[in-house]
């Protein structure tokens, strides 16, 4: 297993084989895959294997509906959707890192 800490947020990732399970304190349900777009490796024309191709997928729910109903309660939420701002930075910019860690083989899209 490998555990990778999201800097300057309460964001862990938990990486178990070609799973990823995202851990936080912000009461969102976060889930992070790689989704394969093709059943598997297919030939072309001249008989060469192409690799599949797999596609990051990346959702962020609340846990909880959100509601506002002071200018305090308001800043709280600003600070949880910027540390998933943070979150979705550093998967966007180490999505091959991650890719690779899970130990896909494939093109990534």
């Amino acid at each position: 297993m490998h555990k990778i800490n999201i800097p300057g947020t309460t964001i862990t990732l938990e990486v178990h084989d070609k799973e990823i399970e995202v851990k936080n304190e912000i009461e969102y349900d976060i889930e992070l895959t790689f989704r394969n777009e093709a059943a598997g490796a297919s030939l072309d024309i001249e008989g060469n294997i192409f690799e599949p191709l797999f596609v990051m997928d990346v959702t962020a729910k609340p846990k909880e509906p959100i509601e506002f109903y002071s200018s305090s309660g308001a800043r709280a939420g600003k600070q949880k959707v910027t540390e998933l701002q943070k979150f979705f930075e550093f998967v966007e910019d180490n999505k091959q890192n991650l890719f690779d860690l899970c130990g896909f083989r494939g093109e990534l899209e």
